[in-house]
């Protein structure tokens, strides 16, 4: 049973084996592809000798194509036997395309052998193969022999067709001889694409030298499509209004930031001035912000002129007047303060005497004084404060006495002008004035410390007790210890009612006058209190003998206790 199953295996497997045997026999018997390539080639018909090269290419036989029979000898070839086997091909003439062949050895990986033999060909220089032999030269290395192909292309027209010589120019990276070309006429003017390419180009080598023949080369406005390079461009050629043209053609809200920045990296101050005045004039301009501009770049007085035909009609508190005041400053200019005294005479009563204000703080006092008498709103209560303070200022006590004796006219004062009025009122004024100014102040409730006593001075002189007792009892009930208060309270008892009625006030003001003092010796006079007062002026006459008064009150205390010889004798000391 065993001996069957190995029986019937082995015949299977030795028919199969025969099989392989036999297809393997045929298949070494099939030519290989250096005997179809030599076959192929054999096939070929021969050129005559009139000419090494046909008119018209002899149809290849369909199976396999002459050229690529042709470039496959010459692709694998070794390098022995290469320059033979390409010059064999040269002399036979073949009726194939040399640029086929050279085509064919390019993809065939062999851009050397193809370069070679279009070297050797008759026809390898032409037209038709130009473009080849440049690609051919920049993948072998050469790309200085490329590019010497195509600025010869480039200085003359010829047959190399226009588009083979830019896209030459720029596989090698070499624009500038698309320019050359442009400039020579050899190929048409660029296009705004093409231009702007090249400028781009041009600028990122820094040659500028290519920017300007570009322009004669062609009128196409790559300016436009970029004007930022064409800013640049015309920084480098030093070309100020070329870089201003150029930016006319950026947004709106950018141009003049950019033409500033040209005109201050050109140095054209006097342009940059020109600028920013243009800007300031037109309509919908920002003064203030045109008047930084020029500030920032020197001009300042045409800032400020902007600022006053800006402010022009304006109150003093828009942002252009405030500005302008600022840059003003304390001591201003003549024009700067005719400027103000027009202003002071515009637009309303409001209006005219906020500029007064800001008039009367910067001129000199007297020149002032003088402006604002004659100002239609002399009359008026705050301009006749401001003449008051100027009066004061400039030391014209005539003029200030004069303004306070209008303002002391029984017009209603509010407590801030009664203030004002009290501050910038002469230094040497009448009583009746002085007491007016603290009457005023009094009644509105803005008193000074001592307004109530000056007024019961005022009122005591004018032989009125009654109405001195009322503004010492007010003056005492907020400052309860002031001594001359105190005295003058005493007296003006004695007057209402006596001797007595003034001995309270007398023991109040003895306990606040100091020990050793002339007024203590005067209160123990009146007290009755003879004795301690001689005793007290003794004292004193001892530490200040040179003092007459105190000589003249020993004398009379004396005389009053009935000792003239004693008191005599006092005063011939």
């Amino acid at each position: 049973m065993r001996i069957d199953r190995r029986r019937g295996r082995l015949a299977i497997v030795l028919p199969a084996l025969a099989g392989l045997g036999l297809l393997a026999g045929g298949l070494m018997l099939l030519p290989n592809d250096r005997e179809i390539r030599h076959a192929a080639r054999r096939a070929q018909p021969v050129p005559t000798a009139s000419s090494s090269l046909p008119a018209a290419p002899v149809s290849p036989p369909v199976q396999p194509p002459a050229h690529l029979a042709i470039a496959a000898q010459i692709a694998t070839a070794d390098a022995a036997t290469l320059a033979a086997l390409t010059a064999q091909l040269i002399a036979e003439g073949q009726s194939v395309s040399t640029l086929q062949v050279a085509y064919d050895l390019v993809a065939a990986k062999r851009p050397a052998v193809a370069l070679g033999y279009l070297a050797a060909r008759p026809d390898g220089g032409a037209a038709a193969t130009w473009r080849l032999r440049v690609d051919l030269l920049r993948q072998t290395g050469r790309t200085a022999d490329a590019a010497a192909l195509v600025a010869r292309a480039a200085q003359t027209r010829g047959a190399v067709a226009a588009a083979d010589i830019v896209a030459a120019a720029y596989a090698i990276d070499r624009p500038d001889l698309v320019i050359a070309a442009a400039a020579n006429h050899v190929i048409p003017p660029p296009d705004a694409a093409l231009s702007l390419d090249l400028a781009r180009r041009a600028d990122k080598a820094g040659r500028t030298d290519l920017i300007a023949l570009l322009d004669k080369a062609t009128t196409a406005n790559w300016r436009a499509a970029d004007p930022w390079l064409a800013i640049r461009v015309a920084a480098r050629m030093k070309d100020t209004a070329g870089g201003l043209r150029a930016a006319d053609y950026l947004p709106i809200e950018q141009r003049a930031t950019a033409r500033e920045a040209i005109l201050t990296e050109a140095g054209d101050r006097a342009g940059l001035r020109t600028e920013l005045l243009a800007r300031a004039a037109a309509p919908g301009a920002q003064p203030e912000r045109e008047a930084e501009r020029l500030l920032a770049t020197g001009y300042r007085g045409d800032a400020m002129a902007i600022l006053r035909r800006a402010t022009t009609g304006q109150p003093p508190t828009a942002p252009a007047a405030q500005r302008l005041l600022y840059l003003m400053g304390p001591r201003p200019g003549a024009d700067d303060l005719a400027w103000l005294k027009q202003q002071s005479m515009r637009g309303s009563a409001n209006q005219q005497r906020a500029w007064l204000t800001h008039y009367a703080e910067r001129d000199r006092p007297g020149e002032a004084l003088a402006f604002l008498s004659r100002h239609p709103l002399a009359g008026q209560t705050d301009v006749m404060l401001m003449r008051l303070s100027l009066a004061r200022a400039s030391g014209n006590d005539t003029a200030g006495r004069a303004v306070l004796a209008s303002l002391l006219d029984g017009r209603s004062l509010d407590p801030a002008q009664i203030a004002a009025l009290s501050a910038a009122a002469p230094a040497k004024i009448d009583q009746a004035q002085a007491a007016a100014i603290a009457k005023l102040r009094v009644a509105a409730g803005v008193a000074a410390p001592r307004d109530q006593l000056d007024l019961a001075w005022t009122a005591w002189n004018a032989g009125d007790a009654k109405g001195a007792a009322k503004r010492l009892d007010q003056h005492l009930a907020s400052d309860p210890t002031d001594l001359p208060a105190l005295r003058l309270m005493a007296d003006v008892q004695i007057r209402m009612g006596g001797e007595r009625a003034a001995r309270p006030w007398l023991d109040r003001a003895l306990a606040q006058t100091p020990a050793a003092s002339k007024a203590r010796v005067e209160i123990l006079e009146k007290l009755g209190r003879r004795a301690e007062a001689v005793a007290l002026v003794e004292t004193l006459r001892t530490e200040t003998p040179r003092d007459r008064s105190l000589a003249a009150l020993h004398a009379r205390l004396l005389i009053a206790q009935g000792q003239p010889g004693r008191a005599r004798a006092v005063l011939a000391q």
